[in-house]
């Protein structure tokens, strides 16, 4: 559909065009609304599971160096692995 036909005597747009574009508008709204609410519902969850909403503890220096050294030691990427895989 060509989006900029218009009435051949006035030149305004046809009622089918502003039709299309009114309801596209109105269907990106309705999405944005919908994607707000679900991201509320979300994070109105996590609060209530006890789980952070945003950047971990480390991140807004709540842990000490020597915790983050810690943790990271002790996350599966980082452990010592024999040539079976097996954790040493």
């Amino acid at each position: 559909m060509d989006l900029t036909a218009r009435r051949p005597r006035t030149g305004e747009l046809l009622s089918t065009v502003k039709f299309m574009v009114r309801t596209l508008a109105a269907a990106g709204e309705l999405q944005r609304d919908l994607q707000r609410e679900l991201t509320y519902d979300g994070l109105r969850a996590a609060e209530a599971a006890g789980r952070w909403a945003g950047a971990p503890p480390r991140a807004q220096g709540l842990l000490s160096p020597a915790e983050i050294e810690r943790s990271h030691r002790a996350s599966k990427c980082c452990r010592e692995t024999d040539a079976t895989g097996a954790d040493q």
